[in-house]
Parts: C-alpha cells; sequence; structure tokens
C-alpha cells in the first residue's frame, strides 16, 4: 500500500507539473515580438534582410517591408514562423533593387493577438546611383462594403508614363500586414480608376486600407491611409406564412436588419424529420427584405396537395452565423400556366 501511494502521489506531482505547463504557455499566449536585423549580401541590385520573431505561443506568420522610403509599399513573401514561445531567427533575399541606392525595410508579423512591426533599417546597395525616373502616383479612395466579410476597395493610379502596377495594403492597424494580388495599372498619363476584392473580414472590425503603386526601379507611390468597417446584419424570418404553387415553387420572407447585405448558403423546408424543399444560395440586400424561394420535392407537394395548408419548419443558414429557424403555415395556391 506504500509503494502504491508513493506512486500515485509522484503521478499527481506529474500531472500537476504539466497542468502548471500548460496553463503557463496559455498564460503566455500574445502578440508576436519582433526585431530587425542588418542586411547582407550587398550587390548592385540584391540583399538579404534578416530579423527575429517570437511567436509567443500563437500561430504567427512574417514577412518583411521595404523601399525607398520609410512607406515601404513592397512586401516580401508571407512566411511562417510557427507556434512557439521562443525568438526565430527569419531573413529574406530582395532582388530587383535599385543600384547605388539606399532602402529602408523592417520585419512584420502577425498572429491572432495582434500585428508589430520591427525598428526601420537601412541598406546601400552597390554601383552607381541610376538617373531619377518617373513614379506613378497613388489616390485611395473609398471603400465598398458588400457584405459583413466581403469588401471593394477602391482608388485611382496615374502611371505618370511609365509601366506601373498596383495593389492594397489593408489590416486591423496601420501597419496593415495584408495586401491584394499586384496588378497592371498601364502606363498611361491619365489617373486610372482601379480596385481590389477583399473576403473573409470580421464584421464590426474597424480595417485600414491604402494603395500602392510601383513603378520602374522600385518607384514607389502611397495613397493615404483610410478606413472601413464590414457591417454587422442579422437575417430574420419575417411573417407566419409561406406558400407554395401547384408545381413545388414556394417562397418564404426574410430580412436583412443591419448596414450589409446578408448572403445565405440553403433554405431547408422540413415536417417531422423530413426535407420538403430545398433552395441554395441567396442574397438579402441591407436593412431590406424580400421572398426566398425554394423548391417542395416530390413528398413535399404530395402533402401539400392532400392538405392544402400544414406546418412546417424553414431553417436558414446565413454564410455569416449560425442558422436560424421558425415554424410557418404553408399554403398551397394555384395560377394558370
Amino acid at each position: 500500500m506504500r509503494r502504491f501511494a508513493a506512486r500515485g502521489v509522484a503521478t499527481l506531482a506529474v500531472l500537476t507539473s504539466a497542468l502548471a505547463l500548460s496553463a503557463g504557455s496559455a498564460l503566455a499566449a500574445g502578440a508576436p515580438t519582433v526585431a530587425t536585423g542588418a542586411a547582407s549580401a550587398l550587390t548592385n541590385t540584391t540583399a538579404t534582410i534578416a530579423g527575429t520573431v517570437n511567436p509567443q505561443g500563437s500561430a504567427t506568420s512574417y514577412s518583411f517591408q521595404y523601399g525607398l522610403t520609410t512607406n515601404y509599399g513592397q512586401n516580401t513573401a508571407t512566411q511562417s514562423a510557427g507556434d512557439g514561445t521562443a525568438a526565430i531567427n527569419v531573413n529574406a533575399n530582395l532582388t530587383g533593387l535599385n543600384q547605388g541606392s539606399t532602402y529602408h525595410f523592417r520585419v512584420i508579423a502577425t498572429n491572432p493577438s495582434g500585428t508589430v512591426v520591427g525598428a526601420d533599417q537601412t541598406l546601400a546597395t552597390t554601383g552607381t546611383p541610376p538617373p531619377p525616373s518617373a513614379v506613378p502616383t497613388a489616390t485611395t479612395g473609398s471603400a465598398t462594403v458588400a457584405t459583413g466579410t466581403t469588401a471593394t476597395l477602391n482608388g485611382s493610379v496615374n502611371p505618370n508614363g511609365v509601366a506601373s502596377s498596383y495593389y492594397f495594403e489593408y489590416g486591423p492597424t496601420a501597419n496593415y500586414g495584408s495586401q491584394t494580388a499586384p496588378q497592371s495599372a498601364g502606363a498611361g498619363t491619365s489617373p486610372v480608376g482601379v480596385s481590389g476584392n477583399l473576403s473573409g473580414l470580421t464584421p464590426g472590425t474597424v480595417y485600414h486600407y491604402r494603395l500602392v503603386a510601383v513603378g520602374p526601379g522600385s518607384g514607389v507611390s502611397t495613397g493615404a491611409d483610410a478606413t472601413f468597417t464590414p457591417g454587422q446584419t442579422t437575417l430574420s424570418f419575417f411573417g407566419q406564412s409561406a406558400f407554395a404553387d401547384q408545381h413545388g415553387v414556394g417562397a418564404v420572407f426574410l430580412a436583412a436588419i443591419g448596414t450589409a447585405n446578408s448572403t445565405g448558403t440553403s433554405v431547408t423546408i422540413t415536417r417531422s424529420g423530413k426535407t420538403l424543399g430545398t433552395r441554395g444560395n441567396f442574397t438579402i440586400k441591407a436593412n431590406s427584405g424580400g421572398f426566398v424561394h425554394f423548391q417542395l420535392n416530390t413528398l413535399g407537394q404530395s402533402l401539400l396537395k392532400a392538405r392544402g395548408a400544414m406546418r412546417v419548419n424553414v431553417v436558414a443558414d446565413p454564410t455569416v452565423g449560425p442558422n436560424i429557424s421558425t415554424v410557418v403555415n404553408l399554403q398551397q395556391f394555384t395560377h394558370k400556366g
């Protein structure tokens, strides 16, 4: 018995120690910490830049921002820093730089607890500086919020006669952290309207964004910082009745209460656990309502024909948020045709 008791105490001590370590790791989770390092392997057009990232216990991604000014304007590819609790060394190889030029750079890291940036550092490429060239002009425009999770960013780019591309930077702070895919803005001499589509946004969160235009030789222009907030919308059933015709085509009334359109993936009609009809994707405009149609299956049509009216359960599955359901009186009506 004494030996068993001793083993029990030892086991309890090990479990307690493991739980303490687990709790300590959970408490340690937070925004990443970063430090921008030095540049090396400098040539006329290439360089290697370095830094450190500590994920602080959460899955963390990082990249480097760089450019000819502290507006930066260019990002290296996003990489994973893991989810450890110790600082790791990170680096990136830069190509296509201007010779004889000074570049600013810093490391930026993001995890679920936040986005942080390192201190600004500089590097100088070797060689003779190129003659000044024209730089495109970027003007940040408005944001059009489509739903609680999607939006379109707008702006204009004047290429000023040089081949130019553009993209939008965006994120929950003015450090941004994400960007749209680069697109061509042409090489004209007049402003052209440009846009970028965002998805996977969090409803109710304030997002910062700006337009970035890039010309030859890494000439970069950035538009002003602006913000938008994806709307929060509640999808609701209105009324206590639904209807279907003799062909099984019916509708229920749904309303979107809020500042963004509400989309859904399905509407399902059931009775006593049996499916009577379905509908696929649907959209209800913000602060509006409308009929969402569905098609009764063979069972649904036969039951409605025999009864004329019956109580059914209707479930709507919005793209954002939980399913909603209600019980309505499904009535049959007839029309010619």
